[in-house]
């Protein structure tokens, strides 16, 4: 499992003007088709919370103090703005954070055994948890009372991920993996190369 981080900034809340002008009526949670994409929503006070802008840091490092430089805060803040462009004159941000993803080769839920079976761990779900937690913590509770439902017998709850190799290599292999990512909506060329070769290697990296 890899430590990757996710970023997220927040408006200061719209004006109901504003609102009117982005029309975002139905207050649903939206993310984009970019290859590295951005996704956000409306808090209750009419913030815009927008999230993407993915990095790794060697080590697995997830020490909250590496990634407090401005820079890919201000690459989201440009990539918010290309999104609303109407707002880029009259809206600044309150809020900027970030945390890590504990990033898998499946993206989505495994299970392990411990104690022989009578502990489980269900977890890798890669950033996907909210809408999955409760499907996985059920089929973790089957797994852990010996039930016999369909879904304990699936690949997803018998297999575990891919392995992820050692560092350098997972760092190198990182960071040209998020450069190719950022630019190959942009400029192609190679970039479709490399992500191709590393979904084949198990990394479901774009949707």
């Amino acid at each position: 499992m890899a430590a990757i981080r996710d970023r997220i900034i927040v408006t200061e809340p719209l004006t109901p003007e504003q609102m009117e002008q982005i029309g975002w009526h139905n207050r649903q949670g939206v993310y984009d088709t970019r290859t590295q994409l951005n996704y956000m929503r409306l808090t209750a006070d009419n913030r815009i919370l927008f999230g993407g802008r993915l990095a790794y840091f060697f080590g697995n490092d997830t020490d909250p103090q590496r990634d407090k430089t401005p820079q890919p805060y201000i690459r989201l803040v440009q990539s918010f703005y290309r999104t609303f462009p109407q707002l880029a004159a009259e809206i600044g941000f309150s809020h900027a954070w970030s945390g890590p993803i504990g990033l898998t080769t499946r993206m989505a839920v495994h299970y392990q055994k411990y104690h022989d079976g009578d502990m489980v761990f269900a977890g890798g779900y890669s950033g996907f948890g909210v809408t999955a937690s409760r499907f996985g913590a059920r089929v973790g509770l089957a797994i852990l009372d010996r039930l016999d439902i369909p879904e304990t017998k699936m690949q997803f709850a018998l297999t575990v991920p891919n392995y992820i190799p050692p560092e350098p290599f997972r760092w190198l292999g990182a960071q040209v993996t998020m450069y190719a990512l950022d630019t190959l909506d942009e400029k192609g060329g190679w970039r479709k190369l490399w992500v191709r070769m590393v979904q084949k290697m198990g990394f479901p990296i774009t949707l």
